[in-house]
């Protein structure tokens, strides 16, 4: 089968969205498929191709930023076919399946000719943030054959379609982030994700954390993430900026009791799996983006989004009980390794047969 996700444009940075993409796509191309990823000139919302178009000819009198041309950060199998800087639809190769990743894309793989491939929509958030509300819900109801990755999303695209769509369950790749119950020798450590992204709520977690200090004076946190760090953060808190993978799994993760996670709005986070099956049990948001994971005192705990006094005994509770702590820890990495690669990409697979026939 040949299949083509289309992808925003390529910045070539960590990103969880496109790293589901790129691991599906190595899977894929393993079982004998004919995989491309295709990305779009324009990494932001940018869905008419005029504007597109003035956009690629303003790069060649160096107006005009180009997207990179390569992708570094995650071992793509060499045999996928990457298309940069994909300006109009007509540049898309001949497939049987076309797949949309992204709301951007959407609209952009909804205008393809029939020989792009039958049309997907692999839906991974709720991406109001892109151009607003109305146009994630339209794009929900563009003809495409949509796709979710969650129980809640599953739930409002139906809302907002009339069509239930199947879940394709996110999941970790172990060989990797492989399972650690280990959490003896940790001490009274919290991993945060610094990001820019207002939903993901860093500062909210400095301020828990912040308060928690005051209760648990050697508390230490492990703050990472690939943007520029708050200024003027106090000695205990450590800073990992752009981490490399495995600091990010021994030293972050593999080195903090805790994994605070304080978003409001998730597809499926991705970092708490890892945090999880690392042996750091989750601190979330009671939000639909980890629900499918994250079961409340059974393999993490789950808080009310703005009860910071809840966060900080959450915590606590963990710091303080032994028995809670390795119960927690044991579910969480047993939870994790159910979520397979193997069998998502084999529902992903059963999907795109169907809809290509």
């Amino acid at each position: 089968m040949k299949i083509n996700f289309v992808l925003p444009g390529n910045e070539d940075v960590v990103a969880g969205g496109y790293k589901v993409i790129y691991q599906y796509a190595n899977q894929l191309i393993n079982r004998g498929n004919d995989v491309t990823i295709s990305f779009l000139f324009s990494p932001r919302f940018d869905h008419s191709n005029w504007l597109r178009t003035l956009k690629f000819l303003g790069t060649s009198l160096g107006l005009v930023h180009k997207n990179k041309e390569q992708v570094t950060w995650y071992p793509l199998n060499s045999s996928i076919a990457l298309e940069f800087n994909v300006v109009t639809s007509k540049q898309l190769k001949d497939a049987d399946i076309l797949v949309a990743t992204s709301v951007e894309t959407s609209y952009f793989v909804a205008k393809a000719g029939a020989s792009k491939g039958r049309k997907c929509y692999f839906i991974q958030n709720y991406e109001t943030w892109v151009a607003g509300e109305e146009y994630e819900d339209n794009s929900f109801r563009l003809g495409l054959y949509n796709i979710v990755i969650a129980t809640w999303l599953q739930q409002l695209v139906m809302k907002k379609s009339g069509l239930k769509p199947p879940i394709v369950p996110n999941f970790l790749e172990t060989d990797f982030f492989n399972p650690n119950t280990d959490f003896r020798d940790r001490g009274h450590t919290v991993a945060l994700l610094n990001h820019a992204e207002p939903s993901k709520r860093t500062a909210f977690g400095l301020k828990v954390l912040s308060k928690l200090k005051k209760e648990v004076p050697d508390l230490e946190v492990n703050l990472f993430g690939i943007w520029d760090m708050p200024e003027n953060l106090p000695k205990w808190i450590h800073t990992f900026e752009n981490p490399r993978q495995l600091t990010l799994r021994d030293q972050i993760y593999g080195g903090s009791s805790v994994y605070l996670l304080p978003s409001l709005l998730e597809g499926w986070s991705l970092t708490g799996m890892e945090a999880m099956v690392s042996g750091a049990v989750v601190v979330a948001s009671d939000i639909g983006g980890v629900r499918d994971y994250v079961i409340n005192n059974e393999t993490g705990l789950l808080i009310k989004p703005d009860d910071l006094e809840a966060f900080v005994s959450a915590i606590k509770r963990i710091f303080l009980d032994d028995a809670l702590h390795e119960r927690l820890v044991r579910e969480g990495v047993k939870k994790i390794l159910g979520l397979s690669i193997d069998r998502s990409t084999t529902k992903l697979y059963d999907i795109f047969k169907e809809v290509g026939n």
